[in-house]
């Protein structure tokens, strides 16, 4: 928020998008508005389902025999990479399930962001 303990110099460009979109601003916090906190709250454990994601395919995963040898790759990340088993299973629930929920956030923040403009409006 405007002169806040952190927002110099991480968020001082957000002051102007505060400004813009209320529901990001003082007058959506003075109204005790939920929003921003449940957003919050889901980005959160998105991230976390994302990383266990990550955590899974590194630690259970083995380089997968399809990728060439001499083929250039990008160091950890740029490799093919395959878990098998309850851990591969895991792996691909927890994948689909953070997706599913970036998928649905969207289209949570169009309709949102529809009703905001007709009730500014």
């Amino acid at each position: 928020m405007a002169g806040g303990k952190w927002q110099w110099p991480l968020w001082m460009p957000y002051e102007l998008y505060a400004k813009i979109d209320y529901i990001y601003g003082w007058p959506a916090f003075d109204s005790n508005n939920g929003f921003t906190a449940a957003q919050t709250f889901l980005n959160l454990i998105e991230s976390l389902m994302y990383i266990y994601y990550l955590y899974i395919l590194y630690a259970h995963g083995k380089t997968s025999p399809a990728a060439s040898s001499d083929a250039p790759t990008a160091g950890l990340l740029g490799k093919q990479r395959s878990v098998e088993g309850r851990s591969g299973v895991l792996a691909l629930l927890v994948g689909y399930s953070a997706a599913l929920m970036t998928s649905s956030k969207t289209l949570l923040y169009c309709e949102f962001s529809e009703i905001e403009i007709v009730v500014i409006r």
